[in-house]
């Protein structure tokens, strides 16, 4: 009689099977949740706030474009943030793909992000170039019309 009631195997491997599937949905949410919140998200951040730098450092040169003298020079200091999620990056200016205008381009070897922004119109009366990294101290932008 003893070995005719399966009762209670069925019902312990109910449990284990339950468990090993319970835990196999676990492992799996516990080793893609640093990509779902973490990594994304800062990515994500990091693409906004190279944006705006970007458009802070075009917006400068815009302005010191504006503001150079016909003869002499001009000079001006700007502050772009030391890191952005905890990423160092460079900021630099290259010819843009149609060979007209330069481009304002803001990226980081560490997370792989690139932006690039274009500088339109400057180009064509002054020659513009230069890059610098956010680990530099002292950011300039220089003018001589000498």
């Amino acid at each position: 009689m003893l070995l005719r009631n399966d009762d209670g195997v069925n019902i312990v491997t109910e449990y284990i099977i339950t468990f090993m599937l319970a835990m196999f949905i676990f492992t799996v949410f516990i080793t893609m949740s640093q990509s779902m919140f973490i990594d994304t998200p800062k990515r994500t951040v990091c693409q906004n706030q190279f944006v705006d730098i970007g458009n802070d450092v075009d917006t400068k040169l815009i302005d010191t474009y504006l503001v150079a003298p016909d003869n002499g020079s001009i000079r001006t200091n700007f502050y772009i943030p030391t890191d952005v999620a905890g990423y160092h990056y460079n900021v630099g200016i290259q010819t843009s793909p149609n060979g007209l205008d330069k481009e304002v381009t803001v990226y980081s070897i560490e997370n792989g992000i690139y932006v690039t922004l274009t500088l339109n119109g400057v180009n064509s009366t002054i020659p513009v170039s230069g890059n610098t990294s956010s680990l530099n101290a002292l950011h300039t932008i220089r003018y001589s019309s000498r």
